[in-house]
């Protein structure tokens, strides 16, 4: 995951993959790595050192973050966030039809998780979605 300090979503982001219906299940079906990009200031120190080259070559590089990257044991990407119409990124996902492409990116990120599972962490995203 492709995140920033000053990124509101990316922050929302790492909270909701660590509540605790969500941090088992995510663990189960995902190695995790955080990568900082797109720092500035002071911070630009923080991030970490070919991150932007990574993102750029997952195809995250125009789409904001937080960013997202399912690679295989051999480093092959499976499938990204570009998920929405245009291959836009849904970054934290928060709207309902961010929170289907969400489901579907889980179904084929991580098929050993049952559609319980998935549904555990989409109701997470849900209940802690913006209201408009």
């Amino acid at each position: 995951r492709y995140t920033a300090s000053s990124c509101g979503w990316c922050h929302k982001m790492a909270k909701y993959l660590e509540e605790p219906e969500v941090k088992p299940l995510w663990d189960k079906a995902f190695v995790s790595v955080t990568l900082d990009v797109l720092e500035n200031g002071p911070k630009k120190a923080d991030e970490n050192p070919g991150a932007d080259k990574l993102l750029a070559a997952m195809g995250g590089a125009n789409g904001g973050i937080p960013f997202f990257a399912v690679l295989d044991a051999k480093g092959k990407k499976l499938i990204d966030s570009n998920l929405m119409p245009g291959g836009k990124n849904i970054g934290c996902p928060a709207a309902p039809e961010e929170l289907v492409k969400f489901a579907d990116f889980l179904k084929t990120a991580a098929p050993k998780l049952t559609d319980t599972e998935r549904e555990t962490i989409i109701e997470v995203f849900r209940k802690n979605a913006p209201k408009s």
